[in-house]
């Protein structure tokens, strides 16, 4: 006799991803009540509901992916990606971690190069907008602090900062996608890709554009270097204005502290 955990393992086992399975639903059918229903069928219910929220908690995630390859092609897509990736949490929000690998590899979509980019943005854009809140760092607290000290300081980013970069225009795509958005004018994809910082601010998202030492010094900033750290980052991928940038991320809201060893 199984267990009540058991036999929930085991029924949710062929509810998703349960094709391999099917030979043992007969056993589990004697354990549940005949009610005028037949197992399998009811079994299969539960199946295409399962499958069917879980597809529209992929298209809430990624609606531009989903409007670039039509509803029908992201159906079958979402299909396939639930039968090899079933979720590992209870929240669907976090569902779809490995959605733009999967689409990486996934033979009918091959033609389009920087689908799985427009995947990965979007998932960026679901972490920073559902990170957890913190205060931004006060620019009067830093100014201070000696500016012998500054080399050594370490900051601490506001938790829905999300670095991107793709060798496409991603960002052009998905702006170009949402409400308003100037779907008339071609994107050329051969102009060059972006750098991006993805992050929230009073419940909105933003992207700010940077170049390849303001990236590196994001990087180096997210990884947990040292402001002298981070800064050697930036300048050795080209000319780096610090105190510039160090104002416009505090303008920006970026960090939500610092740590000073030698206070």
């Amino acid at each position: 006799m199984l267990s009540l955990r058991d036999l929930q393992m085991a029924i949710g086992a062929h509810v998703v991803g349960a094709a391999s399975l099917d030979a043992d639903v007969p056993s589990l059918a004697t354990h549940i009540r005949a009610d005028g229903i037949p197992f399998e069928r009811r079994l299969q219910i539960y199946r295409n509901n399962t499958y069917g929220s879980l597809t529209e908690a992929l298209k809430d995630t990624f609606p531009v992916v989903c409007q670039l390859v039509d509803e029908r092609f992201f159906k079958y897509a979402a299909h396939e990606y639930i039968e090899r990736d079933p979720p590992r949490a209870p929240r669907l929000a976090e569902y779809g971690a490995d959605f733009a690998a999967f689409l990486a590899g996934f033979e009918p979509a091959r033609s389009l190069a920087y689908l799985p980019d427009v995947a990965r943005l979007e998932w960026a854009i679901g972490e920073a907008y559902h990170a957890a809140d913190a205060t931004h760092l006060d620019p009067a607290r830093l100014a201070a602090v000696p500016q012998e000290r500054y080399a050594a300081l370490a900051f601490v980013a506001h938790p829905s900062c999300r670095p991107f970069t793709s060798s496409f225009p991603v960002d052009r795509i998905w702006q170009a996608h949402q409400p308003g958005g100037d779907l008339a004018t071609p994107i050329d994809l051969s102009a060059g890709g972006c750098r991006l910082l993805v992050d929230r601010r009073d419940g909105d998202i933003r992207f700010l554009s940077l170049d390849l030492p303001g990236f590196a010094f994001l990087q180096g900033v997210l990884a947990g270097s040292t402001l002298q750290g981070a800064y050697e980052a930036a300048a050795s991928e080209g000319a780096f204005d610090l105190i510039g940038a160090l104002g416009a991320h505090l303008a920006r809201g970026t960090f939500s502290d610092f740590a000073d060893p030698w206070a």
